[in-house]
């Protein structure tokens, strides 16, 4: 296969894989979490703090030393050569796809201190939402398959 295809089929899958969208924001639930029992449980908030969930670093540091490989292998003829620019093209495209990737995918987010009605305290990360959390707030924790979210009680 020649280095354009190859380019062209990879650039593809980054751009349709780099689609999906995976919310952190507590408003929007998962299509599997639909229909399904969850555990609520009731508390008051103790504290927000802003925070920034960091983004995804592996998808665009794989995409990128593909993309660099497949550009790198093309500098030359000769199979060494090609080669060579194979793997320093990998090695650079892949630093730059990871810092891309990153940025593209990191989250503003907030973290929660629970005081739960049951006694225990908890700590829960989430992406930032149109929600307002103010210490005192009564909310609602919501857990389902390992994941847990806050909303206010309305």
């Amino acid at each position: 296969m020649n280095t354009k295809k190859l380019t062209t089929y990879l650039l593809t899958a980054f751009i349709l894989s780099s689609c999906s969208y995976n919310s952190l924001r507590p408003d929007v639930v998962d299509r599997n979490q639909a229909q399904r029992m969850q555990t609520v449980r009731l508390g008051t908030i103790e504290s927000v703090d802003n925070i920034i969930i960091a983004g995804d670093r592996k998808t665009g540091a794989l995409a990128g030393a593909a993309i660099g490989a497949a550009s790198g292998s093309s500098i030359s003829d000769s199979d060494i050569e090609s080669g060579i620019g194979a793997v320093l093209g990998g090695l650079v495209g892949s630093a730059v796809g990871s810092a891309i990737g990153d940025a593209a995918t990191r989250k503003n987010a907030i973290e929660l201190l629970v005081a739960l009605d049951d006694g225990k305290t908890v700590s829960i990360i989430q992406e930032a939402s149109d929600d307002v959390f103010t210490k005192g707030t009564r909310v609602k924790v919501i857990t389902s398959a390992g994941k847990t979210r806050v909303l206010p009680i309305e």
